[in-house]
């Protein structure tokens, strides 16, 4: 990864957090989101390309599984820097997470706390 001015904020979200679209769009709407990327392992592409649709941005598949740590992670940090963009991954969990990645490394904290 390349040295970061400034922090990526990656949100990621997994299926299980795709039930209520409308609500999590609304829940987004705030974070001035740029792009949604879809993981290869997501299941169901419908509803990942209905959140980037109702956030009004593009809606992007195939760059691998998007796991922490990854090539396909790394890109998209240091593509985003300073930047906000939802990163939809397979997963369990139901409540998306925000990931901050910089130089420094990568911190997870929960939606909404004031980071």
């Amino acid at each position: 990864m390349s040295d970061l001015q400034c922090a990526a904020r990656i949100i990621v979200v997994n299926p299980p957090g795709l039930t209520d679209v409308p609500w999590l769009a609304s829940a987004l709407y705030r974070e001035n989101v740029q792009v949604v990327y879809a993981a290869d392992d997501v299941p169901d592409s419908g509803p990942v390309e209905t959140l980037a649709e109702d956030l009004g941005v593009p809606c992007r598949s195939g760059h691998g599984l998007l796991g922490d740590g990854s090539e396909g992670m790394e890109d998209i940090a240091d593509r985003h820097r300073g930047e906000t963009v939802v990163v939809v991954r397979g997963g369990p969990d139901a409540e998306p997470v925000l990931l901050l990645v910089d130089a420094d490394g990568v911190s997870v904290h929960r939606l909404g706390d004031n980071t």
